[in-house]
């Protein structure tokens, strides 16, 4: 996706450092046969590094600005790759304000463009799997202090926090900032008996990366928290540009995550919309935050003008909702 003009990119390491980093690494002076540029935008760079007669052959190097290197605690302490299907982190270093990864390379088969009902069956299985697996850690994880944690007793509290940056930024009316909420208010004893666990919080079909026989998530950033897992499921199952081939393949991803986490997949399809109106919550919040640090553009344009889109869409979630 092309960025907005406006952004100001992210100035990669020197190269020097790049080439220190990697003599590190493999324990000797390495060639960097291919590089492949996979994402340049204002918080982040990565490239997928192939080395020339080395193990492993090639790499995935990120460099990212806060508070985007959060990925570097989450890879260290708290993920684990056998039940998060997420790539192994080699090594970390630091230059300035930059965080270096080198990570596993897991390859550019993206469930997006590959999408199958039996990718689609396995993807609800190991998402449930991830899902109850965390459920028994959050007590450890909220005592590291590492992610951001949001109950639904907590969403109208952090709606009214939205709302007043907005409001001081005089981007919502009184009457918009009311809606919103109560849109929150809405939400809470819809989502109040939901489990709590780890969740991705930006888990579209193209963070899904599949290698021969399995799924791996990746891109595990600032949009991870703990929380209501069903937004992880809401999320991947909408129908969005990012999700591609795999929303055709809606009903068997859901069918597949209730059978292994064990609910009727009835009430999952009635609490589903209300964790995706959520979600949509939590990208608002992402663009406040960007705003707050003086970023007025987004990779599809400025931000003021995205979130008032949003807004308008949250509104419109909420008078959906039966009362």
């Amino acid at each position: 996706m092309p960025e907005d003009a406006s952004l100001t990119l992210l100035t990669p390491v020197p190269e020097e450092k790049l080439q220190a980093w990697l003599k590190e690494f493999y324990g000797k002076k390495v060639e960097i046969e291919e590089r492949e540029l996979l994402r340049h935008r204002d918080l982040s760079y990565v490239e997928r590094l192939k080395i020339r007669d080395a193990l492993p052959a090639s790499l995935i190097y990120k460099q990212v600005l806060p508070p985007w290197d959060i990925e570097q605690d989450l890879h260290e302490r708290i993920l684990i790759p056998s039940i998060t299907n997420s790539a192994q982190l080699y090594m970390a270093a630091h230059y300035g304000e930059v965080t270096a990864m080198f990570m596993e390379d897991l390859g550019n088969v993206q469930v997006k463009d590959l999408a199958t009902k039996e990718i689609a069956q396995r993807l609800g299985e190991d998402l449930a799997k991830m899902h109850r697996s965390y459920c028994y850690r959050t007590d450890e994880l909220v005592q590291m202090g590492i992610l951001s944690t949001l109950l639904p007793i907590d969403y109208v509290e952090f709606s009214v926090k939205l709302t007043r940056k907005l409001s001081g930024w005089k981007l919502v009316s009184r009457n918009q900032a009311k809606s919103l909420k109560t849109l929150a208010a809405t939400l809470a004893p819809k989502l109040a008996g939901e489990p709590f666990s780890l969740v991705h919080g930006d888990l579209y079909a193209e963070n899904i990366i599949k290698r021969d026989q399995r799924l791996f998530f990746i891109d595990w950033s600032w949009f991870t928290m703990l929380g209501v897992p069903l937004m992880d499921l809401a999320t991947v199952t909408m129908v969005h540009q990012k999700n591609g081939a795999l929303s055709r393949y809606r009903e068997d991803i859901i069918d597949a995550y209730c059978f292994e986490a064990g609910r009727d997949a009835q009430d999952v399809r009635r609490v589903l919309p209300h964790a995706e109106t959520l979600s949509r919550l939590l990208f608002l919040n992402w663009l406040v935050e960007r705003r707050s640090r003086g970023i007025t553009g987004t990779t599809v344009g400025p931000v003021d003008k995205l979130i008032a889109t949003i807004v308008d869409e949250l509104i419109e979630r909420l008078a959906a909702i039966p009362a």
